[in-house]
């Protein structure tokens, strides 16, 4: 009797992804179900899965697939990995690959129910398609991002919210006629707009960071945060250009080097910057 081991994944980015592939329940129904057509056995314990993790991320930014790859050390308790589709493993086209011939080399075989087919890397051409498929998945993953970056930059220049939540605001959803979701826009909250207030007021009459901070805590003063004001984030409050009236999007891009993701400062010819009075 054929062990198989399972190794699920569900991606940040959504976009192309089959409908199996989209919830990490789904898939190990699908290849669960698959391994019992072909006869295969899956020890719960060789269930590997990342929920909500890029696909361009890779060793110790996927604990699933870390765990899975250690597990073929010193000889993997099971001969199949079963998957929907390669592009689960990622979509970096030489991570990919090196990772898929760490299996390989284990003795374990790969298979994806998707496609109902075994992967092999026992001749030239079976390389040159493993190249070929991680090059198109690679492909997809550039078009996915230009795709969020070219909607976001819309929604930027047309005055709608694109980050996160800020301080002295409510993020309101907007919907459309339709009743689907138009956008999203900043209104001012009274109750925290009268911090921010009180934080220029007091700075510009010649209290310092920490003074500010200590009489905040005093009054019991709703902060950002659960840990109370600190300096640090009255001088946030301060050096934000929103609370003069700024929008500035597209200050920093996130690029994925060596299978982690870092963070870079744009140029600032790049910035999207929007008066918001």
């Amino acid at each position: 009797m054929i062990a198989a081991a399972v190794y699920v994944r569900r991606s940040t980015e959504q976009n192309a992804v089959a409908d199996q592939a989209k919830s990490i329940t789904r898939q190990i129904e699908h290849t669960t179900a698959y391994a019992r057509r072909k006869g295969w056995i899956i020890d719960p314990a060789n269930v590997f899965s990342d929920d909500g993790v890029s696909r361009a991320l890779c060793g110790a930014q996927r604990p699933g697939l870390a765990r899975l790859l250690n597990a073929l050390k010193p000889s993997p308790p099971f001969q199949m990995l079963v998957m929907s589709e390669e592009s689960r493993l990622g979509r970096e086209a030489i991570e990919t690959g090196w990772t898929l011939k760490q299996i390989m080399d284990a003795g374990v075989r790969v298979s994806f129910y998707l496609e109902d087919q075994e992967r092999t890397l026992d001749t030239a051409m079976d390389k040159a398609m493993l190249s070929l498929t991680n090059f198109a998945s690679e492909m997809e993953r550039e078009r996915a991002r230009q795709r969020t970056t070219d909607a976001m930059i819309r929604k930027a220049r047309a005055g709608h919210v694109v980050g996160g939540k800020v301080f002295g605001y409510r993020n309101v959803e907007i919907v459309a006629a339709d009743g689907r979701r138009s956008h999203v826009t900043r209104v001012v909250d009274p109750s925290q707009a009268t911090i921010v207030h009180r934080i220029f007021e007091d700075y510009a009459g010649g209290f310092g960071l920490v003074r500010i901070a200590k009489r905040l805590n005093a009054e019991g003063l709703t902060p950002p945060r659960a840990r109370g004001w600190a300096p640090s984030a009255i001088r946030e409050i301060l050096r934000r250009e929103l609370y003069r009236g700024v929008v500035i999007w597209n200050r920093s891009a996130k690029d994925v080097r060596v299978g982690a993701k870092q963070q870079r400062r744009r140029d600032e010819r790049e910035w999207i910057r929007r008066d918001a009075p």
